[in-house]
């Protein structure tokens, strides 16, 4: 239809005609519209002030959920290793049981055994080189820093009045190089920590049901997928090659 009706306002209608004027104003507006719904909120003013105190209010919460983030992925693979530990000694047991009807033949016994190990070794030193506890820490730590500053500013904001503009936006340029400062010494947070952030602010950043429901999805996929299939993939399978052993062989 846009192509339909762009073809009878170029072709069709005379230039002197003011239909057509009408109609170009009207798509110039809409595409005014639609370009200004893609401007961040903070730049929507052209405001130093507004601006600093957007990034300050954002970057705080999501370095505040890039800290939850971390303690919730320092927990889960300290709890993977245990459930991947226990079920090495299980199934390493079986055997000696004497419960035939729920244990492999040697062989996959043995391959259960390595794999299982070679699983905790690899999980141990991913949790060791992340080392999540540390970074939680540090990314809490830089979230007071930098709330510390929003409330310098937010103080500022509503202690100055109009007279004293220019002292106010010389203070405001001291809190944003120290804010500066405070992101040089701190690793930046992963994208889905900001969409974390967003998911508590629906109303603010316009998001709908879908939009959250897809933030909670990917959250899911970056913390809490390997987990749960390393959890309960390994006896399910276990369980599933129990049951076909006999075709197998």
């Amino acid at each position: 239809m846009s192509c339909f009706s762009e073809y009878i306002t170029k072709v069709i209608l005379p230039e002197r005609w003011k239909l057509r004027r009408y109609l170009i104003a009207c798509k110039r507006a809409r595409i005014i519209s639609k370009n200004k719904k893609k401007i961040p909120p903070y730049l929507k003013d052209n405001d130093f002030l507004i601006e600093l105190n957007y990034k300050l209010w954002v970057t705080k919460g999501a370095r505040f959920k890039a800290s939850e983030r971390c303690e919730e992925l320092d927990r889960r693979s300290a709890r993977l290793v245990g459930w991947l530990s226990a079920y090495m000694i299980m199934f390493s047991v079986l055997p000696l049981c004497g419960l035939e009807k729920y244990t492999l033949d040697s062989h996959a016994s043995t391959f259960i055994s390595i794999a299982l190990s070679i699983m905790i070794l690899v999980f141990s030193q991913l949790e060791y080189a992340k080392n999540y506890t540390a970074k939680a820490k540090e990314y809490h730590d830089c979230a007071l820093d930098i709330s510390k500053l929003y409330d310098e500013l937010r103080y500022l904001k509503s202690s100055m009045s109009e007279e004293n503009k220019t002292e106010l936006f010389d203070k405001a340029r001291k809190l944003s190089e120290r804010y500066e400062e405070i992101l040089q010494r701190c690793d930046n947070h992963i994208p889905i920590d900001y969409e974390m952030f967003r998911k508590e602010k629906p109303e603010y950043f316009n998001l709908k049901l879908f939009n959250i429901m897809m933030i909670q999805l990917r959250y899911f996929l970056n913390v809490k997928l390997i987990g749960i299939l390393c959890v309960y993939g390994v006896p399910i399978l276990y369980i599933v090659a129990v049951y076909y052993r006999p075709i197998l062989k």
